[in-house]
């Protein structure tokens, strides 16, 4: 009762203002309670045993409209006030009491601090918005998150240090820590995961989602990211889109590439305008441009060889030339430095890695090759022309040939690649040898007939539509030699006939010369 009392005393002493300086100390016993309270309520306790201060109704603060005004401080610094129009400020130096910014929340020790004039921003962190004068409508969640940005408006960031050095960027989109971390005045980016767009400075429109995607980019712009580390080291390249992980991985100043799938185009450096589609597909293309990879390790050698278009799982695989088209499951696999080929149809190859010019249809197993019409068109222009001829082969080297009736049994079919017959088709088949082709070939010093094509040793082809010519050169001397024997027949049955008349005037004439012996 005796403390209560005196506490009283003390409260009402404090009321009076009495106008001289003092201490007042006030000791709880062990214990002991201090209380304000009316008859029946409990406004205020102060416990000794525990320390704590306990209001049982609200702490009323006026609105701040000066350091002075409805401000609480700790440890001599502003902590939480709400200075300007809508504003809020929670943490130690959050916000200031000069700016004229409205409807700004700060939420974290110096968050918002330099702002002036800068309105509707949210600054959730400690830092967070930290030198914002005039920047508006900007929303940073993590500490130090925007802590440079002076100017910049309708930004997003969620996480520690995000858009740390931003000071002019707009309407950029930024969740993960350290996502575009170096950016000043890059513009419409989006990253989202740890450290994307991490190097980015100034490009704009560029696209980062994945842990560390467009980590290096610095003035890129206009690119897509999505998957970890996936154009991982563009710097300057642009206007590129890479889908999968680590796709698109060493780009650096390569432009307008297309990389979809796991670790696809993930060499490229500077090549321009290549379309990846498939796992590991052109995973070594460096400089190559305008190449179409599509299906899996499709191009997957190929490092600057251009234009080239691979459709199929494991298509051109070893490709490093250009120029070649492939559409088919191992289409091309072979190709390594030939040129201007198009393969068409499953496991469909050129006759040997170096071979350029072709055209294959199928593989070896196709027996039949269909189409509404039964030739080929092929340029025949004579201004496309010089030199022109007569052809110098004809009936004497067709009658060298030896057209032949045989089995196939291809080495192919058996596993040690030695054929033994226990393969062989059972339908026989006609047509010429390719060996003894080159050997009539070469005795007629033909050569350039190209009957042979010998660019894979171990399997030779034959070009049997070359001996269209001479063969038609065959017909004609067939001809002029029948028109001959013709010419000869008719002067034969001339004479003949010259000789019979003859004979006929003689058996005249001898039939006469009788009658008139007999007179």
């Amino acid at each position: 009762m005796k403390i209560k009392i005196f506490f009283t005393l003390i409260c009402n002493l404090i009321i009076c203002n009495f106008q001289f300086s003092q201490n007042i100390t006030n000791t709880l016993g062990t214990s002991g309670v201090f209380s304000l309270k009316d008859a029946s309520t409990t406004f205020f306790s102060l416990s000794q045993s525990s320390g704590n201060l306990s209001l049982f109704r609200g702490l009323e603060l006026l609105n701040t409209s000066a350091p002075t005004d409805g401000v609480i401080y700790k440890g001599g610094s502003r902590f939480i006030h709400n200075y300007g129009f809508g504003n809020n400020f929670f943490g130690t130096n959050s916000g200031n009491f000069t700016m004229s910014g409205t409807s700004n929340l700060g939420f974290g020790n110096s968050s918002l601090q330099s702002n002036t004039t800068g309105y509707t921003n949210i600054g959730f962190g400690n830092a967070a918005l930290y030198s914002n004068t005039t920047g508006y409508s900007n929303i940073a969640i993590g500490n130090s998150s925007m802590l440079s940005n002076l100017s910049g408006y309708n930004n997003i960031t969620i996480g520690v240090n995000t858009l740390l050095f931003s000071t002019t960027g707009n309407s950029n989109t930024v969740i993960g820590n350290l996502s575009m971390y170096s950016n000043v005045s890059g513009n419409q980016n989006t990253a989202v995961g740890f450290q994307s767009l991490f190097s980015n400075t100034s490009a704009s429109g560029n696209s980062a989602f994945g842990n560390q995607s467009l980590y290096n980019n610095r003035t890129g712009a206009n690119n897509t990211s999505v998957g970890s580390s996936s154009l991982f080291s563009n710097t300057i390249g642009a206007s590129n889109t890479s889908l999968g992980t680590a796709s698109l991985y060493n780009n650096i100043n390569g432009n307008d590439n297309t990389a979809i799938g796991v670790n696809s185009m993930v060499s490229n450096e500077s090549g321009n305008s290549n379309t990846a589609t498939g796992f590991f597909s052109m995973y070594l293309n460096t400089t190559g441009n305008g190449n179409i990879g599509y299906g899996y390790y499709s191009l997957y050698l190929n490092q600057s060889g251009n234009w080239n278009t691979a459709i199929g799982m494991l298509s051109l695989y070893n490709n490093t030339s250009s120029e070649n088209t492939a559409l088919g499951y191992r289409a091309g696999l072979n190709i390594f430095s030939g040129s201007n080929n198009t393969c068409i149809g499953s496991y469909s190859q050129v006759s040997s890695a170096y071979a350029s010019n072709q055209i294959v249809l199928g593989d070896n197993r196709i027996e039949q090759l269909r189409c509404n019409v039964q030739t080929i068109t092929s340029l025949s222009d004579a201004r496309d022309k010089k030199n022109i001829k007569e052809l110098s082969l004809g009936l004497d080297f067709i009658t060298k040939l030896h057209p032949r009736q045989f089995n196939w049994d291809k080495r192919e079919w058996y596993d040690d690649n030695i054929s033994d017959g226990s393969k062989m088709t059972e339908a026989p088949t006609a047509g010429f040898i390719a060996q003894e082709l080159d050997e009539a070939q070469t005795a007629a010093g033909a050569e350039w007939l190209n009957l042979v094509l010998k660019d894979n040793p171990d399997k030779w082809e034959a070009t049997y539509g070359n001996l269209l010519p001479v063969m038609v050169k065959a017909i004609q001397e067939l001809k002029s030699e029948n028109d001959a024997l013709k010419d000869k027949l008719a002067q034969l049955e001339e004479t003949q006939n010259l000789l019979a008349g003859e004979i006929e005037k003689l058996k005249d004439n001898q039939f006469k010369e009788v009658k008139y012996s007999e007179k």
